[in-house]
């Protein structure tokens, strides 16, 4: 099913009700502009919920840059001290690159309105407040329940003898790849935010790579694998869940006991940027309760302002809920920038094995 929900009047209702923004842009004859480098999904509803609501608002134009993270990464370190870019959309794992690199800077949080309204993960995932979590997304388990008759629990059950040879995993190339090994770690009884103990899920990495049948690098392949009915059991992205139960195979939706990985979507704001203003009404616009809300009901992004609310058909669709929230592991980026590399290398060869 294609579930869409959109709040009616949307631009009106923002236009009214939507608090003052702290940060005061004064009044402007000329229209100015905001560069915006994005993920360039569901563009047409985040124009609606966002983009002209927002234009309107501000006497502004937002013109977006569009691409996958690492592309547009390598296009803002190219960039360095002449950034076209006033604010970027990074997931979790590259927004701590970008900010290793310098490539960020601190956001005034004072002057967010709507900032004591998020999540207390969503607050500073980066540390030094180099950005702000505006949606979540979250890694968890799927099965065919038609295909395997004892439930799926934990992330250990990715080794039992029953689903050989119908697993797949992200490759470690991919945001949830390192995940890989941080949940197999809890599975072998470690500490998922221990990086002394992730070697214990690298011992168990040849035993899962006998269970696969390939791995993926983009949800939409995952999705494929499920219809043609090679996969019946995998990890997956929460923002793909819509499209999995489109499949029409009889797919179960675990958060396995060990927990699922949770993977903020943070907006920083450009080290150079000559428009911070614009740069800050903007996050403040993203982070709040009605574009929050309007984002959620269109299944854009899963919310991390606490104030939302949503009915059950959607929420099912998205990471939300008490339970989901509390299940929630973080992985440690900056740890993982380090290991990257090694870890791909270690990865192929055990995979080309």
């Amino acid at each position: 099913m294609n579930v869409k929900r959109s709040t009616s009047l949307l631009t009106l209702v923002m236009l009214l009700i939507i608090p003052l923004i702290s940060v005061q842009l004064s009044a402007q004859e000329e229209t100015r502009t905001l560069v915006v480098s994005t993920f360039g999904f569901n563009q047409d509803l985040i124009d609606k919920n966002i983009t002209e609501p927002f234009e309107e608002m501000y006497n502004v134009d937002i013109i977006y840059e569009s691409g996958n993270n690492s592309e547009r990464l390598a296009r803002l370190e190219a960039m360095g001290e002449n950034t076209e870019v006033d604010v970027i959309h990074f997931a979790g794992a590259y927004a701590t690159r970008a900010k290793v690199l310098g490539l960020l800077q601190e956001i005034d949080v004072d002057a967010l309105e709507n900032y004591d309204e998020l999540y207390e993960f969503a607050q500073d995932p980066l540390g030094d407040h180099m950005g702000i979590g505006h949606a979540i997304n979250s890694h968890a388990l799927v099965y065919r329940s038609d295909l395997i008759e004892e439930p799926i629990t934990s992330w250990a059950d990715l080794l039992r003898e029953d689903v050989a040879g119908f697993v797949s995993v992200p490759e470690m190339s991919t945001t949830f790849g390192p995940a890989n090994i941080i949940m197999l770690t809890a599975a072998a009884g470690g500490d998922p935010l221990d990086p002394e103990d992730w070697e214990m899920g690298w011992e168990l990495v040849p035993d899962l790579a006998d269970q696969l049948v390939t791995t993926y690098t983009r949800s939409s392949e995952l999705i494929a694998l499920y219809q043609q009915e090679e996969v019946w059991f995998s990890p997956y992205s929460s923002f793909a869940r819509g499209n999995l139960m489109e499949t029409g195979v009889e797919l179960e939706f675990v958060i396995p006991e060990e927990g699922v990985v949770g993977d903020p979507i943070v907006v920083s704001i450009v080290n150079g940027t000559e428009n911070e203003d614009l740069a800050l009404a903007y996050i403040d616009f993203i982070i709040s309760e009605e574009v929050q809300e309007a984002e959620a009901l269109d299944l854009v992004d899963s919310p991390t302002n606490m104030n939302v609310e949503v009915p059950e058909d959607i929420a099912q669709l998205l990471t939300y809920g008490e339970e989901t929230i509390d299940s929630l592991i973080f992985m440690d980026q900056e740890a993982l920038n380090e290991l990257l590399d090694e870890w791909l290398e270690r990865w192929n060869e055990i995979m080309l094995q």
